[in-house]
């Protein structure tokens, strides 16, 4: 085996896979990419877990084929500091990699290609296209509040619908929860939602990364797995076979107290207070007609309070908080005035974009 390729084709293949191969697992050979040649102008990359893979198809020059897998980490931290714009990989004996750009030499230990794990085909299912800055944007708004809980392996995930004109993502950790709506005409139609992993979606987001906001990526949902593509690269990720809880039960209906104020004053304020909080002591928002008192206080820290202009004519309602919850929230949010939606101190507060619905977070209350 081997081939001549341009160093910034073959880290782009490699960028993603190093991230995706798995180093802590009793089988060695999933640390590794997978680099087998496909005629004479094709070099196939890819990489897995058992739950996510990635496969490439890059160009690349083939002097003599064959195939061989190496360390993922260490051929992109390799391939990264090579001169030059071009090297040389060839396969040497007992499947060592050797590489070569200008004056540098290096040879890495490699294994036969032929143990390598199936990689699922995305050539067998039906893409739809979407937007990538749509794609990339419902993912941002939503991944935050993925459970980290791996005992609840329902909720390690993002629960994706669509019926082929409006997509929807979900997560909650079980004290916060976050909806977003987007328009993805001709996407795909499910008959049912589908989970999908927090790491997965994290390396569909890298995916989709480097792309304008007004390029195309692809997705498909062929269960068990999402799959997602863009140009000649392509993820496969293995879905959470599990029920989502039935989150439109939790989104509050009858909230009548309604703030309306400014995003990036009430974010501010309540970075400032966080620094007053602590994990069994959040943040107390006091609302009057006309006024929003943020505070906080710690015995062992000291107190902050911060007085807010905003538009409210109800009655007065203290209520506690999460800070770093909120923060995460507000900050997926591009609106200049959202909506504070509340009912009693112990009931979920809900947040909005003031002129919109399409975006939708709910937090669960602390005592206060």
């Amino acid at each position: 085996m081997e081939f001549r390729i341009q160093k910034s084709e073959f880290l782009r293949g490699l960028r993603l896979a190093q991230g995706i191969a798995d180093r802590k697992s009793t089988m060695p050979i999933l640390a590794n990419v997978l680099l087998r040649t496909d005629g004479k102008g094709k070099l196939l990359l890819a990489a897995t877990d058992l739950n996510v893979s990635v496969s490439a198809e890059l160009q690349a020059r083939v002097e003599n084929e064959g195939g061989i897998t190496a360390s993922a980490k260490h051929l992109h931290e390799i391939v990264s500091t090579l001169p030059g714009e071009e090297l040389l990989f060839r396969r040497a004996e007992n499947h060592w990699a050797d590489i070569r750009a200008g004056s540098v030499q290096y040879k890495l230990v490699g294994m036969p290609d032929r143990d390598f794990p199936k990689i699922p085909d995305h050539r067998e299912v039906a893409f739809t296209r979407v937007e990538a800055g749509t794609l990339r944007e419902m993912i941002d708004k939503t991944l935050f509040s993925v459970s980290n809980d791996e005992t609840r392996f329902h909720l390690n995930g993002v629960l994706f619908e669509c019926d082929g004109t409006i997509g929807r993502m979900v997560s909650t950790d079980g004290h916060r929860l976050s909806l977003v709506e987007r328009s993805v005409a001709g996407g795909p139609s499910l008959a049912a939602g589908v989970i999908v992993p927090k790491k997965g979606l994290s390396e569909v987001r890298r995916l989709v990364d480097g792309m304008a906001s007004s390029g195309v990526a692809e997705i498909a949902v062929s269960p068990p797995y999402f799959f997602a593509r863009a140009g000649d690269i392509a993820l496969a990720v293995k879905l959470i076979d599990s029920q989502f809880p039935p989150y439109d039960q939790v989104i509050p209906k009858s909230n009548d107290k309604v703030v309306v104020l400014e995003r990036s004053v009430f974010l501010e304020a309540l970075k400032r207070a966080q620094l007053m909080s602590s994990e069994t002591r959040g943040v107390k928002l006091s609302i009057t007609k006309g006024m929003l008192r943020v505070s906080s206080d710690n015995p062992e820290l000291g107190e902050v309070k911060e007085d807010l202009e905003i538009d409210y004519a109800g009655e007065d309602l203290a209520v506690g908080l999460n800070p770093r919850y909120f923060s995460e929230l507000l900050g997926q949010m591009a609106t200049e005035r959202i909506r504070l939606e509340l009912s009693g101190e112990l009931d979920p507060a809900v947040v909005r974009p003031a002129e919109s619905s399409d975006y939708v977070g709910v937090v669960m209350p602390m005592r206060i």
